[in-house]
């Protein structure tokens, strides 16, 4: 019986794929889906069953826009790369309809500085969707400075 799953949201520039989607059964863990992630396209982590926050952390500090969800509990927990691509910003904006059935909703997101990450903790989907968009402009105004 399915206890939640975990999504993510490659970055394109890294990995091709669309999506990479597990669910979660009763007596696995999260951590176990951001391993497959990992192990699938060779990030080389190797979590332990008790870091699915950190795992979760970790692909985000590396771009990929992800989440999971504990379905027990309604509860939806995104993590947000420091900046999101434009097909994370699709990815969201198709199924914001889907996550509004969750009762708790928040969001992780990644701050990079000197190397290290540093989160910080949004919550409704309505201030989450705020963020994404204004991280999602940050690559854009990247971009034209490039040019």
């Amino acid at each position: 019986m399915k206890r939640g799953s975990v999504v993510v949201i490659p970055d394109e520039d890294q990995i091709l794929n669309d999506k990479f989607e597990q669910d979660v059964l009763y007596g696995e863990f999260h951590v176990k889906a951001y391993q497959n992630f990992s192990d699938k396209y060779k990030l080389g982590f190797k979590f332990s069953k008790d870091e699915s926050q950190f795992a979760a952390l970790m692909i985000a500090s590396m771009g990929h826009f992800n989440y999971k969800t504990e379905d027990d509990i309604s509860l939806l927990s995104f993590y947000l790369p420091e900046r999101i691509t434009n097909r994370q910003l699709e990815y969201f904006s198709l199924h914001k309809f889907d996550y509004q059935k969750y009762g708790q909703i928040g969001a992780y997101t990644i701050r990079m500085m000197d190397n290290d990450f540093f989160t910080d903790e949004i919550y409704g989907l309505d201030n989450i969707e705020k963020e994404i968009i204004k991280r999602n402009k940050l690559i854009k105004e990247e971009n034209e400075h490039v040019r």
